[in-house]
């Protein structure tokens, strides 16, 4: 565990007016059900706490990371020395005829839910992805060829400097599965969309087919997996190709460690099919990824985030 670093735990509980959690195990919180134990813990439900935690945790030294639905995230078997802080700031306001502003913890199913209840059209492509909007924008997530940072029109971030700072779309440089924010550490707390006006049926018809096509090809709910453990990768004449295509052909399939495998119907996604552990995980990706080069010369990079027990200092 980390130090007690000069009365960290009684400070966050003066200046929060909660307690910290502590030694929580962090399987229940990642999709892969996975993980070791967190030192401290707290699910923060508004911007002013959220901001609070982040102050804090970077004035005691205290290593930090903020999670949201747990998609797209390996915890590390020795679970986290630091503060693990789960993001369940949630709201969606509509401003003006097709316009909204979404807290950053806001469950992406309610954001296409509330586009449905308000017919706005642009959002369907997001029906069954899970997470939340910070995560979403952070990676800039996407299907069938759209993604989120094509809506964005501006956004209210903290900054190193924990000043909150209103930044438009460019800011984030978005790209394929990647935003500035991977990079800079600064944090979303909230993000304005620009969508269109639509026919509700037609909005619920396209969410139904999109619907659909994930479910022929992902995981059920049920199964413990976050998602697309690669990024399709990009050749050398600039066509993204998917890694789904290189993984089948050399055997992925076929291929486990431990209590983790390859989904039988997509390569792309590693599973917790029996008590596997992150070492498990790692340890298949690493053969896929070596499979892969070997045989293609291409590097996979992941999607999904592990991280490590110990990070550096905020």
């Amino acid at each position: 565990m980390v130090s007690e670093n000069l009365g960290f735990k009684e400070q966050f509980s003066k200046t929060l007016g909660k307690s910290l959690r502590q030694a929580v195990s962090l399987k229940e919180y990642a999709n892969f059900k996975v993980g070791g134990r967190a030192d401290y813990f707290f699910a923060v439900s508004s911007l002013l706490e959220l901001v609070q935690a982040v102050r804090l945790a970077r004035h005691y030294g205290i290593p930090y990371y903020i999670i949201g639905g747990g998609s797209n995230l390996l915890f590390d078997d020795d679970g986290f020395r630091g503060l693990i802080i789960k993001n369940s700031v949630q709201g969606i306001e509509k401003k003006g005829t097709a316009k909204i502003e979404a807290l950053s913890g806001t469950p992406i199913r309610e954001l296409v839910q509330f586009c449905v209840a308000n017919t706005l059209q642009g959002f369907e492509f997001l029906a069954g992805i899970p997470g939340t909007i910070g995560g979403a924008v952070f990676g800039n997530a996407g299907a069938f060829d759209r993604d989120i940072g094509g809506f964005l029109t501006e956004a209210l971030i903290l900054d190193k400097r924990e000043e909150q700072v209103k930044v438009d779309r460019d800011y984030f440089t978005f790209d394929y599965r990647q935003s500035r924010l991977r990079t800079n550490r600064n944090l979303l707390l909230k993000a304005t969309f620009l969508l269109q006006k639509g026919v509700r049926q037609d909005i619920e018809d396209k969410i139904a087919e999109n619907l659909a096509k994930r479910k022929k090809k992902h995981p059920p709910r049920e199964v413990a997996c976050a998602g697309s453990y690669f990024k399709n990768p990009v050749l050398p004449d600039g066509k993204r190709i998917p890694a789904a295509d290189l993984l089948d052909q050399v055997g992925a399939k076929s291929l486990g460690v431990g209590g983790a495998a390859v989904f039988s119907d997509h390569a792309n996604f590693i599973i917790n099919k029996q008590e596997a552990t992150t070492k498990d995980i790692l340890c298949l990706a690493i053969e896929l990824k070596n499979r892969v080069k070997q045989k293609f010369g291409i590097e996979l990079e992941e999607e999904v985030i592990y991280l490590p027990a110990k990070l550096s200092k905020p």
